[in-house]
């Protein structure tokens, strides 16, 4: 009985609670180790606070990481934060050619390389810097010269001179400084290098700016970048004479701004007479590569030094500087940090040496000779344009001496050009001046017929005028008052813009040239092989610079006719804004203002302000060669650039209707509000004096609460209401009765409303201007009074047809013009 309830109740019993008890265990366990996880996870993440957040815990997925980085490269302006991937703006990605995509695959070779063993890996790297050396100095003319590769573009500089320091001062590398103390180092750099590089090469070497010793360049205007050897040979002489050191002296194949090529061998002998070393640089040095080299650029491979830009002369993405150098001194050459003794720094010159091989030296040649070419056809195309000044290439002065035909001088010449071969440099440096010359007729892009385009209401294409012959179009000089170096300097940034934007694939650069101010500059040997640029996109450029410069012709030749007119207008203010590449600005000021602009209160600033935002509202509804301008305290209209066919004084006339109207507008929002008051006051005068009749004709009695019924129903008072509402017309400003409207329920209108019209817009817009009180250019007056019996004709016929039109505003500007003359 005993066992048979064990059996049957407790050791069931037992098994369940087992069970449960095994359960719960487990629960608390899991609880536990749960929040053991948490605990870490917080202490984890109080200790990392300082750990960015896509390096925490264990990274991220690398499918997510080169989403990022994908999209990194595909956007300029990538942002996380933003959803809208319709704010990016895509970058413009190079097309890789096979060179391109050689020199990538070569430095994905050298990461793996670098894992080889140490033995492998010197011997590895030994044969490719020595193999590369090789082909460069052979490519470039530089027989038995070391090579230094090098990230930075001024490292190998500043090593080439700390061993120039090593060899004038040998015991520099123990005493130190002190060594230079009794005769100080000088460095000659010209003065068209770049900026800051004196301060550069000074802080690297620890040596004080004193050490630095500008040399000039040229006055001529031809040669305005090229190095004076007279100065620089003077200079040397008075240091030497002062107890200083020459050490170095930096010549240009190629000036960084215009790519002049300095006399390199008057450089040359000069150093050699007094021991300095000669450093080169420059993008001619390219030319060296080419198998005629030209006469300027061949005595570069007689210097001590070179530094060499292959990534931009090849088109060789990431591919390292190379500085060539010639010493025999190897003690020295480790000593100025020119010999590098870690093997995974000398790998960069592996993309290189893949490269080289690839293209050969026809590859080379090929690729500097098309970007020689693309500058000489740039220069050609630009070349015709008077009023493009170029600056890197300017023409040569004529020779004053009438040219001998006799055949010795035909043959002195003839070897005279086998001789001295140049070519054009590779570098194109050019400014938009607006200065034209006397003989040129006619621009050479004034083709008629070219193309067709919208016509503005104020463009000038009508071929007579009221009957007579239009007047023929002359060239006017250009006051240099009007026309300012900032004004073109405004000129020149506008075109560069436009012609980038045009021309997407040729790369042009602003840069500030001393003498001369903003030029345009097209480097191909820098940018050709990056953006792609072929011949074709060349004839494009030449084609939307044809464009261009018509249209900063027209605006340069118009700008003093503007600023005549508009100073003509009482109500227009020029207002100075030299850096605006268009034809001026101006302010309408309304005729309320006009006598307090000297001591104008807020409130006048402030309804003036209004009023140009409105005046330009308007004009930009019709026009968009219209924009706003601000200062601190005013704001003004801009007028932009023009075209040819631009009618300067009905262009004018159309801003200066606009403002009358827009004046007029306001005022007459003024009047009717002032009305509508007055109306308002009347209409409740009219109501109040019916309530007072209303009063008077139904009794008082009718008024007191509960005699009301009783009088309404003894005497019923009339069907019609006594008390009519009253409407305002805007139009008439009169206030009528609503007993028409409630009595046929409708609105009835006068039947002669009288409608408020504008007359500013009948007949030419000019005709609301008053003429230009002078002229400041005598030329002007000639060319005027040249024309007298076409212009009096014309004007007589102007005057006549605006009097039998009927536009009694336009009587009156012609009335007043005839008074001021």
């Amino acid at each position: 009985m005993e066992q048979g309830f064990y059996k049957h109740m407790v050791t069931p019993s037992l098994a369940v609670l087992e069970e449960q008890a095994a359960e719960n265990t487990r629960l608390l366990e899991e609880m536990n180790r749960k929040w053991d996880e948490e605990r870490e996870a917080e202490r984890k993440e109080k200790l990392s606070t300082h750990i960015p957040a896509p390096l925490k815990a264990s990274g991220q997925e690398l499918g997510d990481v080169m989403k990022h980085l994908e999209e990194l490269i595909v956007y300029e302006n990538y942002n996380e934060e933003e959803e809208d991937k319709t704010k990016f703006i895509k970058a413009r990605l190079r097309h890789l050619d096979e060179n391109a995509q050689v020199a990538a695959v070569a430095h994905s070779l050298a990461a793996y390389v670098s894992m080889l063993e140490p033995t492998h890996l010197k011997t590895f790297t030994d044969k490719i810097i020595e193999d590369t050396t090789l082909w460069v100095s052979s490519l470039f003319r530089f027989k038995d010269a070391s090579a230094y590769f090098h990230t930075e573009e001024r490292e190998g500089f500043v090593r080439v001179l700390r061993l120039a320091i090593h060899e004038k001062y040998p015991r520099f590398s123990s005493d130190g400084y002190e060594a230079l103390y009794s005769r100080p180092p000088v460095i000659y750099i010209s003065a068209a290098a770049k900026p800051g590089l004196g301060q550069y090469l000074c802080g690297q070497l620890g040596l004080p700016l004193s050490c630095i010793n500008t040399v000039p360049c040229l006055t001529a205007s031809r040669y305005q970048h090229r190095i004076d050897v007279a100065a620089l040979e003077k200079l040397i002489s008075d240091d030497i004479a002062s107890a200083k050191t020459p050490v170095l002296v930096l010549a240009y194949a190629g000036t960084p701004a215009l790519g002049q090529v300095d006399n390199i061998q008057k450089m040359r002998e000069i150093c050699k007479k007094h021991s300095i070393w000669l450093h080169v640089e420059g993008n001619h040095l390219a030319c060296l590569t080419l198998f005629s080299v030209p006469t300027n650029v061949s005595p570069a491979k007689t210097g001590n030094s070179m530094t060499l830009n292959l990534a931009g002369w090849l088109g060789l993405p990431a591919v390292p500087y190379v500085t060539l150098y010639k010493s025999s001194d190897h003690n020295l050459v480790q000593l100025s940090g020119l010999a590098s003794h870690n093997v995974e720094y000398k790998l960069i010159c592996l993309p290189l040496w893949v490269c080289l091989q690839n293209m050969g030296h026809q590859g080379v040649v090929d690729r500097v000779k098309a970007c020689v070419d693309m500058a000489k056809l740039a220069y050609e195309k630009m070349k015709p344009y008077s009023t493009l000044k170029m600056v890197s290439n300017p023409p040569k002065p004529k020779s004053q001496e009438p040219e001998s035909t006799g055949f010795s001088n035909l043959l002195a010449r003839a070897v005279s050009a086998i001789l001295i071969f140049e070519i054009v440099s590779p570098s194109v440096v050019f400014r938009y001046t607006g200065e034209r010359e006397e003989d040129k007729e006619k621009a050479p892009y004034a083709v008629k017929g070219e193309e067709t385009r919208d016509v503005a209401p104020y463009a000038n294409t009508s071929k007579k005028l009221n009957g007579e012959e239009e007047l023929e179009s002359e060239e006017v000089p250009v006051s240099s008052e009007i026309i300012t170096q900032a004004y073109c300097d405004a000129l020149n940034l506008w075109l560069a813009e436009t012609l980038k934007r045009e021309v997407p694939k040729v790369e042009l650069e602003t840069t500030d040239v001393i003498n001369e101010g903003t030029c345009i500059r097209f480097a191909p040997l820098e940018t050709a092989h990056v953006y792609e640029t072929t011949t074709e996109d060349i004839e494009k450029l030449g084609k939307s610079l044809r464009k261009q410069l018509s249209i900063l012709d027209a605006t340069v030749r118009h700008k003093e006719i503007f600023h005549d007119v508009v100073e003509a207008q009482d109500n227009f203010r020029l207002v100075d804004v030299p850096n605006w590449a268009g034809l001026g600005a101006v302010q309408y000021i309304p005729d309320m203002w006009l006598d307090k602009l000297h001591d104008l209160p807020p409130e006048g600033k402030a309804q003036i302000n209004h009023l140009n935002v409105e005046i330009l509202r308007q004009l930009k509804s019709s026009d968009t060669a219209f924009s706003l301008g601000r200062t601190d305290q005013d704001v003004y209209i801009r007028f932009g650039l023009i075209t040819e066919d631009t009618d300067m004084e009905e262009l004018i006339g159309l801003v200066y209707t606009v403002a009358m109207e827009v004046e007029e507008s306001s005022k007459y929002v003024e009047e009717m509000a002032e009305v509508v008051r007055k109306g308002i006051e009347k209409a409740n005068e009219d109501l109040k004096k019916e309530n007072d009749e209303k009063l008077m004709q139904e009794g008082v009695l009718r008024q007191v609460p509960g005699f009301s019924f009783l009088a309404n129903w003894w005497s019923p008072p009339a069907k019609e209401p006594g008390i009519k509402g009253r409407t305002f017309n805007l139009s008439s400003g009169k206030i009528a009765s609503t007993e028409e409207t409630y009595k046929y329920h409708m609105q009835i209108q006068e039947n002669n409303p009288e409608q408020r019209q504008s007359t500013a817009r009948k007949g030419p817009l000019k005709a609301n201007l008053k003429p230009p009180k002078r002229r400041s250019s005598e030329t002007l007056q000639d060319h005027v009074s040249g024309h007298e019996s076409k212009a009096s004709t014309a004007s007589t016929a102007s005057v006549e047809s605006s009097k039998a039109g009927g536009d009694q505003k336009a009587t009156d500007v012609n009335s007043e013009a005839t008074e001021v003359n």
